[in-house]
């Protein structure tokens, strides 16, 4: 572990962050800087992992111009990554480093928090929307989990109560839910 403990404390961490550029990114750095808030150094690694373009892309260019496609989208990755960072470098004590890789995102995570030494990885929780998209999710953050050379820790938006889902707020599945075993 790389944290460095003193009479009062933690005064150095280091935190790799992985951010996706959802609604839930901005939620996930401010929490981020509450937690680097009572140390005296923490350098923080906010990540945003770019899909390389798909095969069919990528045949239908000419050989010499790559993968033009994410090349664009790591340059906008970096400018959007310095802009939801700003809060963070305000803090003392605090770097902080962009990094926008192209390939799997447990992948990229895990390499970067190798490579730093991480004390912690940050990474997003969503809420999915249907199964499919929730299996694919839990694939990410399982493989995340079982390869970090550190600790995971992920975090999820609060709900609000006009957000919430329905099975929650509808009287009759909370009827159900309540007659059954």
């Amino acid at each position: 572990m790389n944290a460095v403990a003193t009479s009062h404390g933690l005064s150095r961490i280091v935190l790799v962050v992985g951010v996706d550029m959802s609604d839930v990114s901005e939620h996930l750095l401010a929490q981020t800087r509450d937690l680097i808030r009572p140390m005296a150094e923490a350098e923080v690694h906010v990540v945003h992992v770019v899909r390389p373009e798909p095969l069919p892309q990528r045949l239908v260019r000419p050989r010499n111009e790559g993968d033009v496609g994410a090349r664009y989208q790591v340059e906008y990755a970096k400018w959007a990554l310095e802009r939801l960072s700003e809060a963070l470098s305000q803090h003392p004590g605090t770097r902080v480093i962009v990094h926008t890789p192209v390939g799997g995102a447990a992948e990229q995570l895990t390499r970067i928090a190798a490579q730093v030494n991480a004390d912690v990885l940050i990474v997003e929780a969503h809420d999915p929307d249907t199964r499919v998209t929730s299996m694919f999710h839990r694939s990410i953050l399982s493989r995340i989990a079982r390869t970090a050379p550190c600790t995971v820790v992920t975090i999820r938006k609060p709900h609000s109560v006009e957000e919430a889902p329905p099975s929650v707020t509808d009287p009759l599945s909370r009827r159900w839910s309540s007659a059954s075993p």
